[in-house]
């Protein structure tokens, strides 16, 4: 099981960042509260020689905590029970400036070293980290490296009007200073201000030396490291691109109509509860007919002659005589291509716009930050290392999900080297998994996915509610759980059929126990990878440690 540890200390402040991994082995790299020094959070388990995996019992302290001395293990009751303190969370910025007055700086530090520090980081530097990786793999324990680094639309600093003054339509993609900012929500991340393209090219290096770092610490291979995209590009970039994808599938999903046959065999998606799936008619089973093209270009008005139509259909069609998906209608609407040109200016029968075009700045920083991630992931090929693609913000999602895809399509041929992440919680997650899985089945590549509950929960519900749109968290916590646990069945097949990886980022003991027994009962030998799971460092070493002593991916 893999354990990603994602808790930041930062300028005096304890954030403890969840987002979960589940492979070999999971880390994570964070940066300490001085700039020129960076810091490592690790813990995650890995496949340890045994003749059969043992069945998991969460009460077997003496195993779960084999790898603590007794002052390793006080310091764990300390520290957790003061980050289960509201008072204490919610104050500690001032908390925590006030201790560093009246301590001084070199003091404050090694308090924090000694308590919270030591409980979720990894080290200061490599050579640091390999102190504890050292200890930590005698236990079954490896890292996933992770630079806790993303922006949010209040610190994109650059360009707060759009270009010739075109409307955002869909509130979930307006920019604002308020809901989407972290000064008005509970922290869940490290926020970096975006000044430039500069800083984006900082966090490219800093990126790089992750993978390398984890090639470096991890001596039995499969070095896992894990980006965010917004650490990458420009904010508003991120949100117009995403507002672009969006309006592209509005349109394909308006002038298309399902086929149940589309799918798969493996994919049987219709066993899935109908309050988890939603009554929205997923994406994959949808094919837009010649005469819904005809229909399409004939109500935008759109000045298009019949050779046209014809060649424009034919490019379209090459997956199914007469049928088009949806990719394929995306790739002509891209900037620079056919129907992008040909939308340009016209309107709906509603009078509204068709389709936005990107602006040149935007479309500019798209661009870097896709060569951005392909240096990476290039890089990550060339040390047979496994790439964790980050989940983030709802309106900031289509766009990473789009780079995901797309790097998975050109790297996931052979092996799983790019997982993208699938927040549970959300409504659009089973259409977004059963799509992405059904997509990599017809291209013939090898879906990587991490699934986690979520992480913006506070803060997307209030941004839904201050800008007036659907919420798109499911209303209870056992929707959340009957989601996972059902992408968790869609996989399970996928990995008997070869056709993925996947990490089960989870504290959650049901979920574990559950994915143990459900492995057992596939028939997958938790030796040879392909189900992966992870926790925080220093917050659920209990689950970590048991998995990895009962020989699963940890």
């Amino acid at each position: 099981m893999l354990i990603k540890a994602r808790h930041v200390l930062n300028n005096g402040n304890l954030r403890a960042q969840t987002a979960l991994a589940c492979t070999r082995f999971s880390s994570s790299y964070s940066s300490s509260s001085t700039p020129s020094s960076s810091s490592y959070s690790s813990s995650s388990s890995y496949y340890a020689p045994q003749n059969e995996p043992v069945v998991l019992n969460f009460q077997d302290t003496k195993a779960a905590y084999a790898s603590k001395t007794w002052l390793e293990i006080l310091r764990s009751r300390v520290v957790l029970r003061l980050c289960s303190s509201n008072l204490l969370v919610d104050n500690n910025e001032a908390l925590m400036k006030f201790g560093r007055t009246i301590l001084g700086r070199g003091l404050f530090d090694r308090l924090m070293r000694m308590t919270f520090y030591g409980q979720f980081v990894g080290g200061t530097d490599v050579p640091d980290l390999q102190t504890k990786l050292q200890k930590m793999q005698e236990f079954g324990v490896r890292p996933i490296l992770d630079y806790s680094v993303e922006a949010d639309l209040k610190e994109d600093s650059e360009d707060q009007s759009p270009e010739g003054g075109q409307a955002i339509e869909d509130s979930r993609y307006k920019r604002d200073s308020i809901s989407s900012s972290r000064d008005a929500h509970k922290v869940v991340a490290r926020a970096y201000p975006y000044h430039g393209e500069e800083s984006c090219e900082a966090n490219l290096n800093i990126f790089l030396e992750c993978l390398e770092a984890a090639s470096k610490v991890c001596v039995n291979g499969d070095a896992f490291s894990a980006i965010k995209v917004t650490g990458l590009s420009k904010p508003n970039a991120l949100l117009e691109g995403s507002q672009f994808l969006e309006r592209v599938q509005e349109i394909f999903e308006e002038y298309s109509s399902p086929e149940r046959s589309t799918l798969p065999g493996f994919m049987n998606m219709f066993s899935l509860p109908k309050d988890v799936l939603g009554p929205k008619v997923l994406l994959i089973t949808r094919r837009m007919s010649r005469d819904h093209f005809d229909a399409m270009l004939d109500d935008f008005k759109a000045d298009v002659s019949e050779a046209q139509r014809d060649e424009l259909y034919s490019a379209m069609i090459t997956d199914e005589p007469n049928r088009v998906k949806y990719h394929k209608f995306l790739d002509l609407c891209k900037p620079n291509r056919p129907l992008y040109e040909i939308f340009q200016g016209l309107k709906t029968p509603q009078g509204d716009v068709v389709l936005n075009p990107l602006q040149n700045i935007h479309r500019q920083a798209l661009e870097n930050c896709q060569e951005r991630l392909l240096k990476i992931a290039d890089r990550a090929v060339e040390l047979d290392a496994k790439l964790l693609i980050d989940a983030e913000q709802t309106y900031f999602q289509p766009i990473i999900d789009y780079f995901a895809n797309m790097l998975m399509t050109r790297y996931n041929k052979e092996k799983v080297h790019i997982f993208n992440t699938y927040q549970c919680y959300l409504k659009d997650t089973p259409g977004q998994l059963i799509t992405d899985a059904s997509r990599a089945d017809y291209l013939g590549y090898k879906i990587g996915a991490k699934l986690v509950r979520g992480a913006y929960m506070e803060q997307e519900r209030q941004r839904a509610e201050d800008m007036n749109y659907e919420d798109p968290i499911y209303p209870s916590k056992a929707l959340t759980n009957s989601c996972y646990h059902n992408m968790i069945e869609i996989l399970l097949k996928q990995v008997e059929l070869g056709k993925s990886q996947f990490m089960v980022a989870s504290h959650n003991e049901f979920s574990i126990q559950y994915v143990v027994e459900r492995m057992r009962q596939c028939g997958i030998d938790p030796k040879i990878g392909g189900v992966y799971f992870g926790q925080l460092l220093g917050m659920c070493d209990q689950v970590t440690y048991l998995l990895g002593a009962g020989g699963y991916c940890s």
